[in-house]
């Protein structure tokens, strides 16, 4: 081969470059707790569509209503203590609290949690939750009532 054919063989190769199909990293999933955060806000927000792009099968993994609708309306929510656990390479077991603070009331609620979550395409996804979540509690929030 000569040098005129080792030009044309590398101008093909270098116009092939960057017509691959592009990597898109979702930001909200780039680590177990934001994903989980993520899906616990959407949760909070109702925004189930949110909630499907966090699990690993989509809507087929979504809680049916009152699995963990449970909260009531919250005047602040976060997730905190962290504690994750790798399970093998792109797979990790998370466990959590939940702090919540429920509208009219002044006295902050928490439970703790656990999600096992995989990484696929740069991307964590929550694949199944770890035994049951302690819930707090039942405890009515009490309101006046117009009457």
């Amino acid at each position: 081969m000569g040098v005129r054919e080792w030009a044309l063989l590398a101008l093909g190769a270098w116009s092939l470059l960057g017509l691959g199909e592009r990597c898109r990293v979702d930001q909200r999933l780039t680590s177990p707790s934001r994903t989980l955060s993520t899906y616990w806000q959407a949760l909070r927000e109702g925004d189930e569509g949110t909630a499907a792009e966090c699990m690993v099968d989509g809507p087929q993994d979504l809680p049916m209503p009152g699995q963990l609708w449970f909260l009531p309306p919250t005047q602040a929510f976060e997730l905190t203590q962290f504690r994750s656990l790798p399970v093998a390479s792109g797979r990790v077991m998370v466990t959590y609290e939940v702090r919540y603070l429920p509208t009219g009331t002044s006295q902050e609620l928490s439970f703790r949690t656990g999600n096992e979550l995989v990484r696929e395409r740069g991307e964590w996804r929550i694949t199944r939750r770890l035994g049951e979540a302690s819930m707090p509690d039942w405890q009515p929030i009490h309101r006046t009532v117009d009457s």
